[in-house]
């Protein structure tokens, strides 16, 4: 594999910055001139992929042409290459990964070596900082399976080691410095954490797992790799873990965990590590929280929560922390919030909610930027 990425910017015409990956991105600033954003959501009860374009003037979202785009059954975790070239969407109802060529539009291209085969039951996809692996997790057989992801086409190769997870995994994050991976374990109220082997991507655990609170599920890891966030479904809390810089191993910080909605189903943190925001599932709302850059520790701000539709499932804010992005599972519907950079409030933008496929399961939230911009800089 290639392991240079010199040459990238001169053939890729956009530039993503996805989920937890959105932490290593730019920081808190306005779009400049010519750049735009689309936000991706997995539609995992019609099997497919919408793809919108994001108005960085006001947060409305819009359809672009030919959305959405098919996948094959019941499509979970979505994730995006780094470089933006491609696009990666586990298929929990057929055991298998679907790959994309996005192109400068935001359109998708199935791969011609698509769909990839998987463990059973496959519910999220995550990439390292470098875009050299891909860690899937899989349910059903309590695995974490890496594959490394060729650069030149997109193709996916099963590398040989499989990790052992606690029981039930559901997802996993790595974190920005491509260092650590982390998974929950639904079931066993766990955390493990590995150390990333940087030449093979093959996972190493990092000590025991940690104890959580009832069926942990999200995880969100910090830009500066110091502190993970886990959302726990099964209780209405947040657990805080500090992540030891050598070898990945976990503690608990003082505090947690901290009250968030009922039965947390998603957590993220907006770019430069202030705001933390979970979706509550059977709260419909969200809840916002300033971070203690030095402890981790979690303040609710003020007017949190914010109402959503019904049965937000996923959350991810963009990478210039203007907007923040909602999936609904249950109204088949994204919403779009504001961000005062100053409180880190929501806002509900103009037109929101935007109408999705059926079932909108994980959202990835790119930012593109046009060839010349890419290779000459933006005045």
């Amino acid at each position: 594999m290639n392991n240079s990425n010199s040459n990238l910017v001169y053939k890729i015409p956009v530039i993503i910055c996805v989920c937890l990956a959105a932490a290593a991105c730019a920081g808190n600033h306005m779009a400049s001139r010519g750049e735009t954003e689309v936000v991706l959501s997995a539609n995992q009860a019609s099997d497919d992929i919408s793809v919108y374009s994001v108005d960085m003037q006001d947060g409305h979202l819009s359809a672009v042409t030919g959305s959405p785009f098919h996948t094959r059954p019941y499509p979970v975790g979505i994730a995006v290459t780094p470089d933006g070239q491609y696009a990666y969407v586990a298929n929990q109802g057929s055991d298998s990964i679907s790959g994309y060529r996005i192109d400068d539009t935001g359109q998708l291209i199935e791969l011609a070596s698509s769909p990839f085969a998987t463990g059973r039951h496959p519910v999220w996809v995550s990439i390292d900082p470098r875009g050299h692996y891909m860690y899937v997790a899989n349910n059903e057989s309590d695995s974490l399976t890496t594959y490394a992801i060729d650069p030149d086409s997109g193709n996916l190769t099963r590398e040989g080691d499989v990790a052992t997870s606690g029981h039930y995994p559901l997802e996993m994050a790595v974190d920005p410095q491509g260092q650590f991976a982390f998974a929950s374990n639904f079931y066993s109220a766990t955390l493990s954490a590995y150390r990333i082997d940087k030449q093979t991507g093959r996972l190493i655990p990092a000590g025991h797992p940690v104890a959580t609170d009832d069926n942990p599920l999200a995880i969100a890891v910090d830009p500066d790799s110091r502190f993970v966030y886990v959302a726990n479904y099964g209780s209405v809390t947040v657990s805080v873990f500090a992540i030891h810089p050598e070898t990945g191993e976990l503690v608990e910080v003082k505090g947690s965990p901290f009250t968030a909605g009922a039965k947390p189903y998603d957590v993220t943190l907006d770019s430069t590590g202030r705001y933390v925001y979970t979706i509550n599932w059977a709260s419909h709302d969200i809840s916002a929280f300033q971070v203690d850059k030095e402890t981790g520790a979690l303040h609710e701000i003020d007017g949190s929560p914010y109402h959503t539709d019904w049965y937000p499932y996923s959350v991810n804010v963009d990478p210039t922390n203007q907007y923040l992005f909602v999936a609904n599972n249950g109204a088949n519907e994204v919403s779009s919030y504001s961000i005062d950079p100053d409180s880190g409030a929501l806002k509900a933008v103009a037109g929101s909610p935007f109408k999705s496929g059926n079932g909108p399961y994980t959202l990835a939230v790119a930012r593109h930027m046009s060839a010349h911009e890419i290779t000459h800089g933006i005045p």
